[in-house]
């Protein structure tokens, strides 16, 4: 109660926020914690975000995959019969939007409702 998972707008506004604060093309690793990512790939935390790299669980077969190298989250809005969510890679600094099958695990990051 007081929180729900963010819309792909919401996130849409995160990027967008981040990238007016001069992280244009590097607001992935203006997210991504300055621990737990592999070879290299930690990020800067400048948000307090601290993003890692939980992977995601697949949707056909249920194995998890991509820890340590990946992070993924939703948003709550759908994209036909997929759903939006973003990600962040180990060796790339932006953030990728991606439409996906709602059956896949990915990390969910709340946000407090509005008062």
């Amino acid at each position: 109660s007081g929180w729900h998972v963010p819309t792909d707008g919401e996130w849409t506004d995160l990027e967008n926020h981040i990238i007016s604060q001069g992280f244009d093309a590097s607001e992935g690793n203006a997210l991504k914690s300055t621990y737990g990512w592999y070879n290299g790939g930690n990020g800067t935390d400048d948000f307090g975000f601290s993003a890692l790299p939980g992977g995601c669980r697949r949707d056909y077969d249920g194995s998890f995959d991509d820890a340590g190298y990946f992070g993924f989250w939703w948003s709550s809005s759908p994209s036909g019969g997929d759903a939006w969510g973003r990600f962040l890679r180990r060796n790339s600094p932006v953030m990728i939007r991606i439409g996906d099958n709602p059956r896949g695990g990915y990390s969910v990051r709340c946000l407090r409702d509005a008062d």
